[in-house]
């Protein structure tokens, strides 16, 4: 069957979406050139030569400025009803003028964290809620399938060798990353199903609960607390469909019960913890968050710069690694990385568009019919769920970035005349 040049098109369009989010979410690349390295195996994972990976990046970016010049019209009409992500491109940008590092800020934040910009945005405003869950899905599919042959005919590259060895970490550099990966997988897939026909419900049925059993193999703790907290998230935002008879009854319903376990959290800490295997201190993380607070004291306002902080033993980390006694690459909470960066100003900032889009949000929640309608909810809680340990907030690369531009564009399109916006043709 001959296709016309606008369908071919249009499917090539999907093919990049996918594949650039697959990029973006996974380490596969830096795990191929760097032999499958594992940490604590006594190797300098900085050593390799990723200019490759970063090619592919570099690739995405110029891609997702050409598809948004095709449709400039649509952009400039969602960019001036979107304030907060200019801002925070502007202030990011400008972090240079009080960077610690003026020239790694300008460089990464002209290039890396305006060009992961310009794939959200792309994704936002060129599908819908429902095509972005597909293409979701079809990532998540993709990430799946791979992570399975990779460990399973590749262990050198599908499974960690050194301090977290049998561990699965899939096509992801680390286990962490590869259990976080799967929780995003099976929140996707939880929603894929309900918007696939009748008789293909089964493949999200089965990639959910692939998705679980890689979430168990991967061994992180922390990713299998985030999947059960969004699991039951899933189900308490259907409530907010509820008639306002039943949802007032419901709300309190809930908020008692989540009272009684967050006391129960606070009396018991050490023994949940020890369920785990893992203690209060989360890992040394709250140690870390102590060492970082006390940087973020010496420059409140405006921080260091856009990634001008973590920069090993040559930058103002020294203090941060001397302290904890490792090499800590990063804060391990994606708001205090954002306060490091771009100070208060960047968090205020960053916090008032993100109130602002969880608001609506949960609108769309209650006036959409199909489970499609909850992703925008889902995919904030998954942001803030995965903050609360790792990180960070938004970057160059940085899927939690993608996912909040694509949404805060995603709810913005609806408040506007749909005909009107269709009408803008690039």
């Amino acid at each position: 069957m001959n296709l016309s040049s606008e369908t071919l098109f249009k499917r090539l369009e999907v093919v990049f979406a996918v594949l650039s989010l697959v990029h973006y979410s996974t380490g596969w690349l830096k795990l191929i050139i760097s032999r499958g390295a594992s940490e604590g195996q006594g190797i300098d994972l900085l050593a390799f030569n990723y200019k490759p990976n970063e090619f592919i990046f570099l690739f995405t970016y110029v891609i997702s400025f050409c598809l948004l010049a095709l449709r400039w019209k649509k952009v400039v009409y969602v960019i001036q009803r979107e304030p907060i992500i200019v801002t925070l491109v502007i202030i990011t940008i400008a972090s240079t003028f009080w960077s610690f590092s003026p020239s790694d800020t300008l460089r990464r934040s002209c290039t890396g964290f305006v060009g992961t910009t310009f794939l959200g945005l792309y994704l936002g405003t060129r599908y819908s809620l429902k095509e972005q869950v597909k293409i979701l899905g079809y990532t998540c599919g993709v990430i799946l399938i791979f992570s399975i042959i990779y460990s399973v005919a590749l262990p050198r590259y599908g499974l960690e060798h050194g301090v977290h060895a049998g561990a699965w970490r899939g096509i992801f550099s680390h286990k962490n990353l590869f259990g976080r990966g799967m929780v995003f997988n099976g929140l996707i897939f939880l929603i894929f199903q309900s918007i696939m026909p009748p008789e293909r419900k089964w493949i999200a049925s089965l990639g959910l609960f692939l998705s679980i059993i890689l979430l168990f193999l991967s061994k992180s703790s922390s990713a299998l607390i985030n999947f059960l907290v969004l699991f039951l998230a899933f189900f308490l935002y259907r409530t907010l469909r509820f008639r306002y008879i039943l949802l007032v009854p419901a709300f309190l319903s809930i908020v008692t019960l989540g009272g009684i376990l967050l006391q129960l959290y606070l009396t018991y800490t050490t023994e949940l913890f020890g369920l785990i295997g893992k203690d209060p201190s989360l890992t040394g993380r709250t140690d870390i968050w102590e060492f970082v607070w006390d940087m973020i004291e010496k420059r409140p306002l405006l921080g260091y710069g856009y990634t001008a902080f973590w920069n090993g033993l040559d930058g103002p980390s020294a203090h941060v690694i001397r302290a904890a006694r490792w090499d800590v690459p990063y804060a391990h909470n994606g708001l205090l990385d954002l306060w490091l960066e771009l100070g208060l100003l960047g968090v205020l900032v960053y916090l008032t568009g993100f109130a602002i889009c969880l608001l609506q949000a949960i609108r769309w929640a209650r006036v959409s019919k199909g489970l499609e309608g909850l992703w925008p909810l889902m995919g904030l809680t998954y942001v803030v769920m995965c903050n609360l340990t790792e990180g960070p907030l938004l970057g160059a690369k940085n899927l939690f970035w993608i996912i909040y531009v694509t949404l805060v564009v995603s709810l913005k399109i609806p408040q506007y005349s749909s005909k009107s916006f269709r009408s803008l043709s690039g």
